[in-house]
């Protein structure tokens, strides 16, 4: 108010001041209008907003209001008029001194929170993290805005007794910072709670619910803010969770706080009145055309005529027929609860007023951030196609599939409704990763010796999708050749054509092996999340050059033989990144067949089932912010041999133990070994790994595991199943995710290792 007075008497003055020179001009023709003093504001800026132009009349009135106008705009401090005689009229000079424009705002005082912090609340630096860049004039209600702000952040830090006020220095004629000087005082801290009144709630499940906690070195709370927002919402959360057990005449009083020592105070919640639990009366719907009432009622078993009342699952089930219209096309439709409280039967009737709006449908699909990738790669991934309805499943799914193809960093998409239609945008962001690797280098071991090593691979080819690979490994003990090429939607089909090619040789100490196949397989995707594929392989195996001390299972493999085996899979996908998941399940089935009727020496059938199922604490109905991510997975494998075949070949038996199966174990180490203590092999496996995941960085997971499994011969003895438990570290690169990880044996064996290291690369399930 003092602001606006002193305004007031300026312009009065200035009025006052000019009124008599003005006046013996009245009615004379204006020749020129000067402005003056400006420096920020454009000169062409100040003359829009004065009326008095050459050729009209001067008017002192209309001159007064021009001045009035001008301080409307904010950006001057002082505006002076003064009228001159000229050549063919009078001379308007406009004299401006414009306010200094705030470039910058710094705080002094504050320890508890950082400037960043404090800039970061007050929106003064972007989601990306970058500084907004200040230009803004002078204007004292939007400092006090600030302040007001500042005093509100640290109010909900729990300091309430802190006092803020600002200056502001001139660093040039035109620019100027702020600087919020704070006083932060004492903080006050929540040392014990107590609630009152409550009996058929118990004590702990209020505390539960409550966003004030009391300090607890146990829990690692040290820090335990006062706060009076927190109080109001602890107000609300306390009704709402009897409002879900059906208590629906309770009445919370007002939080008291009770001062008990410095800086710490005692929270009193009040329960005024319980009543008596509700049950559900009437639950009607209004305005469904698509699905009937037995539809949407199967959406939850909680809202029941003769159920108690749960207003949790009243909110709850108006997701879930918001998602059910979503999954159809229905975006915009909405629902709203209207529950009638009968106190004298202790019964509510719920009806649900559904709107359920238009289908939407897909105006335009915008891809950016493509670098290397073709567009058309992009779109056929998409469950979302331009004039298509849209859904919110499809929206889920195209997001999965886009991320699972491995080559991009992130994918952003978001839909934008156009404004009066009931269509949308579907704007598609991709940010590309690495996916090409040249590797050149060079090893040794006691058992290959030394060997080069060269390797090429690149996933998405020119940017369709196609993925190859070249490796090489040479020496005097080892060659190893493979080539590999993926052909991403053959045939313009969600399909995909992979072939393989590979020939090694390996001079072990006690045997030679020789290997040189050729592998094709075709797979589909159908049903929308699901996949189909068959291949083939033939393959020439020779064990030759065998040692007297070799292991039994060699000797029995001694010689040359061909496999020609077919494989089929079904499986289904709904991670929602397969490199590092963080909800959703996978489920695959294989079987595998050999025989002489498909060019091959061996007869033998093999069949795996793999289930996977990861679950983000996030998805949790409460408020925290929880990093975690737990998964199970479980594989059962099964194999016989048949025919003239009377054990299966070496290669194709199950070997438990190692960084793929039960971790903690050598390769082979959890199954059946021969007399000499070297791993044979089985043809039965039951495995089951337990993890626990930490997300440090979108990048980077550390990760607790327990595994249990084992490896038969003809029959599943599960009290033999061997057990290992430890830690690991996910790292997802450009080149794909990296996995290292340490388990310990929790059944370990005489003669056995405690503990073992594993890494790899690639997804571990």
């Amino acid at each position: 108010m003092r602001r606006i007075a002193l305004l007031i008497v300026l312009v009065l003055g200035i009025l006052s001041q000019g009124a008599p020179a003005q006046e013996e001009f009245k009615g004379k023709v204006v020749e020129k209008v000067i402005v003056i003093g400006n420096e920020a504001v454009p000169k062409e800026t100040i003359l829009y907003y004065i009326s008095e132009k050459p050729g009209k009349k001067f008017s002192p009135k209309q001159v007064a209001k021009d001045i009035k106008n001008l301080f409307k705009l904010g950006y001057f401090e002082n505006i002076s008029v003064d009228v001159k005689e000229g050549k063919r009229g009078v001379i308007l000079r406009y004299f401006v001194k414009e306010k200094p424009v705030i470039t910058d705002i710094v705080f002094k005082g504050n320890k508890a929170i950082s400037s960043k912090k404090l800039k970061e609340e007050l929106g003064l630096i972007s989601e990306e993290g970058e500084e907004t860049k200040l230009q803004k004039p002078l204007d004292y209600k939007y400092l006090d805005q600030l302040k007001q702000k500042i005093e509100e952040i640290y109010l909900k830090k729990g300091y309430p007794g802190t006092e803020v006020y600002y200056t502001i220095e001139r660093v040039s004629p035109t620019k100027a910072v702020a600087t919020f000087v704070i006083s932060e005082g004492q903080k006050a801290n929540v040392c014990s709670i107590e609630v009152k009144g409550n009996r058929e709630i118990s004590s702990g499940e209020i505390e539960n619910v409550l966003v004030t906690k009391p300090k607890s070195i146990l829990r690692l709370r040290f820090n335990a803010p006062l706060s009076q927002s927190n109080l109001e919402e602890d107000v609300k959360r306390i009704r709402e969770l009897y409002y879900k057990e059906g208590y629906l005449d309770v009445e919370v009083g007002e939080p008291q706080v009770v001062k008990v020592g410095k800086g710490c105070y005692k929270v009193i919640y009040q329960i005024v009145k319980e009543g008596k639990p509700y049950k559900f009366g009437k639950v009607e719907f209004e305005g469904n055309r698509l699905f009937s009432r037995k539809d949407l009622l199967k959406l939850s078993k909680k809202v029941r005529p003769g159920k108690r009342f749960n207003r949790e699952a009243v909110d709850k089930l108006v997701r879930k027929i918001i998602r059910k219209y979503g999954e159809l096309g229905f975006i915009f439709a909405n629902v709203v609860p209207e529950v009638k409280v009968h106190p004298e039967t202790y019964t509510a009737d719920v009806t649900f007023h559904i709107y359920e709006g238009e289908r939407a449908y897909v105006r335009w699909i915008n891809i950016k951030g493509n670098v290397s990738t073709r567009d058309r790669t992009i779109r056929r991934e998409l469950d979302l196609y331009e004039t298509g309805i849209f859904n919110t499943i499809r929206l889920e799914r195209s997001i999965r599939r886009l991320f699972n193809t491995g080559y991009f960093e992130n994918v952003d998409v978001k839909p934008k409704v156009v404004e009066g239609t009931n269509k949308v945008d579907v704007n598609v962001n991709v940010k590309e990763r690495l996916t090409g690797m040249f590797s050149v280098g060079a090893g040794y071991s006691s058992v290959s010796r030394l060997v080069a090593m060269v390797g090429l691979s690149k996933g998405n080819l020119f940017g369709t999708g196609d993925s190859g690979s070249i490796n090489l490994q040479a020496g005097s003990k080892v060659f190893d050749f493979s080539f590999s090429y993926n052909h991403k939607w053959w045939l313009d089909k969600p399909q995909t054509l992979s072939i393989g090619l590979y020939n090694t040789r390996y001079e072990y100490f006690t045997y030679t092996s020789k290997k040189t196949g050729f592998s094709a397989l075709v797979s589909r995707r159908f049903w929308e999340d699901w996949k189909a594929g068959v291949g083939y392989t033939i393959e020439k195996d020779k064990i030759t050059d065998i040692d007297e001390d070799a292991p039994n299972i060699i000797k029995e493999e001694e010689g040359s033989e061909t496999i020609g085996l077919a494989t089929a899979f079904v499986s289904r996908d709904l991670r929602d990144n397969r490199f590092l998941p963080h909800k959703g399940d996978y489920i695959k089935l294989t079987t595998q067949v050999a025989g002489d009727y498909l060019f091959g020496d061996k007869n033998f059938y093999k069949v795996i089932g793999e289930y996977a199922y990861y679950f983000n604490f996030n998805d949790l109905p409460i408020d925290l912010e929880l990093p975690f991510i737990a998964s199970v997975h479980a594989k059962v494998g099964y194999a016989e041999a048949f025919g003239d075949t009377s054990r299966l070949p070496i290669d194709y038996r199950f070997y438990v133990g190692g960084d793929t199966s039960v971790r903690g174990f050598k390769w082979g180490e959890a199954g059946p070994k021969d007399k000499d203590g070297d791993p044979e092999g089985a043809n039965r496996e039951l495995i089951f790994n337990f993890e626990l995941g930490y997300d440090v960085t979108r990048m980077l997971r550390l990760i607790s595991f327990v595994d249990v499994g084992g490896g038969w011969w003809d029959k599943y003895k599960l009290g033999d199943m061997r057990k290992s438990a430890g830690l690991g570290i996910r790292v997802l690169t450009p080149m794909g995710p990296i996995r290292l990880d340490i388990g310990w044996k929790l059944d370990r064996k005489s003669g056995e290792s405690s503990s073992q290291w594993h890494f790899g690369m690639g997804s571990y399930f």
